[in-house]
């Protein structure tokens, strides 16, 4: 029998790590992500010699052949740690991964770490390695949102990762529903399986099949980038190409639509995200979507979606009825994201349809809070609903009342000052004299909402 080979990711999340790969080397220069992969014992050596934080960044900054003089490195409680201004690691702070035992200060070029790295040697040297390459990003004038996961990636890259590898970071991190939004509410690091990838790239760019550095690592770390290290290497199959010294997230926009087409999924997923068009669909570029729409393919069909409605925004009449013919077929589908994320761009463009609201008014009887909202937000924006359907809304109230789901409950009342002459007494009908959610439902009532269009 014969097994194909296969990614230790889906397809979303493998283009996102190919993704940040393309961002890293087009900030910081190619020759970095070929530099050797160092290995645990090397990288603690200078440590061992001399226990601070500061030979580490020498280090480091003559392993990257970068200039580390600027920056600084201090102790203090972590209570009192001073946070960064925007534009930093994952938008507002530099705190980053949680877990490490400190952070980059932005506007000193500062790692403020929360106690004596020598407490954790591993751990301290990886949190010392992180600041110092988010100080190299920021200081090649890197024009975007400096996220968590990609500086964890430059990490990796550059061959400076094994401190990492060789360490857990636990946390809670939110999440969102859309996973084609890469910046809404980014985990504060790289899951193992991501961390896996990451890593399987960082060989697959350097020619290594079997890297001796891989002994260093865990096996539940090392499995899964074994897998996906077979698999770059049997179909080549990445976004990334070190091969490719141009940049390509700057390529003309013939050239992503041209990408589009390609037979590997990843490429598809983020050229899908670079699409632009400032006019109408031309008749290629609308029957190369529709195909897209109908792919086999979740993250195809997900960011398809999302790059219809992203260029659908200025209103050049984008949304066709191919493709809202689609989008309606897809509010069907078995998947609950692309149920649900076809259904709000249905809303968003006023192409519901009969059948389409009988959908919406069923997926108010879901147990997924995302496919519940994609439900209601089409209802909200309707102009009147049948009964049974405000049965349905009531139950949908009554739980997000009792829930505290302040989101949800406003949606409900903007809807019910749209169904009903008198929103305030269907409500007093609904609570009774409840004196716990009454109060609130009038207060969300009667304030002035704001425009209810996504949910976190």
């Amino acid at each position: 029998m014969f097994f194909r080979a296969k990614p230790n990711l889906s397809d979303t999340h493998k283009a996102q790590i190919e993704f940040y790969f393309q961002q890293v080397v087009e900030c910081i220069g190619h020759e970095r992500v070929r530099l050797p992969v160092l290995s645990l014992a090397a990288m603690m050596e200078p440590f061992e010699a001399e226990p601070n934080a500061d030979s580490v960044i020498r280090f480091a900054g003559k392993h990257l052949n970068y200039d580390t003089t600027g920056i600084q490195s201090h102790v203090e409680p972590k209570s009192t740690g001073a946070s960064c201004s925007s534009g930093g690691c994952g938008g507002g702070t530099c705190d980053g991964p949680k877990g490490l035992i400190g952070g980059y200060q932005i506007e000193t070029r500062t790692i403020v770490l929360d106690a004596e790295i020598r407490s954790d040697p591993t751990l301290g040297c990886a949190t010392v390695v992180h600041g110092v390459v988010v100080d190299m990003i920021r200081q090649n004038k890197f024009s975007e949102m400096i996220l968590p996961e990609m500086v964890e990636v430059a990490v990796i890259a550059t061959g400076l990762g094994m401190p990492r590898n060789s360490v857990t970071l636990m946390g809670k991190s939110a999440s969102y529903w859309d996973s084609t939004s890469w910046t809404v509410a980014p985990r504060p690091f790289l899951d193992i399986q991501k961390l896996a990838y990451a890593n399987a790239l960082a060989a697959w760019t350097r020619d290594e099949n079997a890297p001796s550095w891989i002994n260093d690592m865990a096996p539940e770390l090392k499995r899964p980038m074994n897998n996906s290290l077979k698999y770059l290497f049997k179909t080549n199959d990445s976004f990334f190409d070190v091969s490719i010294h141009q940049p390509r997230l700057t390529q003309p926009q013939h050239d992503w639509w041209r990408l589009a087409e390609s037979s590997l999924s990843t490429q598809q997923v983020i050229a899908l995200r670079h699409l632009q068009c400032d006019t109408r669909f031309t008749e290629q570029q609308e029957i190369l979507l529709v195909e897209k729409l109908r792919s086999a393919n979740r993250s195809i069909v997900l960011h398809a979606i999302a790059a219809i409605e992203r260029m659908s925004a200025e209103e050049h009449g984008n949304a066709t009825e191919a493709i809202l013919r689609e989008w309606s077929l897809l509010t069907e589908h078995r998947d609950d994201e692309i149920s649900a994320k076809s259904m709000c761009a249905l809303t968003r463009r006023n192409g519901l349809s009969e059948t389409t609201i009988e959908t919406a008014t069923n997926m108010l009887e879901s147990s997924l809070r995302h496919v519940v909202f994609a439900g209601a937000y089409a209802l909200s924006s309707l102009e009147s609903i049948s009964d049974y359907a405000v049965k349905l809304v009531d139950r949908c109230f009554v739980r997000a009342l009792t829930a505290c789901d302040y989101e949800f409950v406003e949606m409900f009342c903007i809807a019910y000052g749209r169904w009903f002459g008198d929103a305030e007494a269907h409500i007093k009908q609904l609570l009774g004299d409840s004196p716990e959610y009454l109060p609130v439902a009038m207060d969300i009532l009667n304030r002035e909402p704001d425009e209810v269009v996504s949910i976190g």
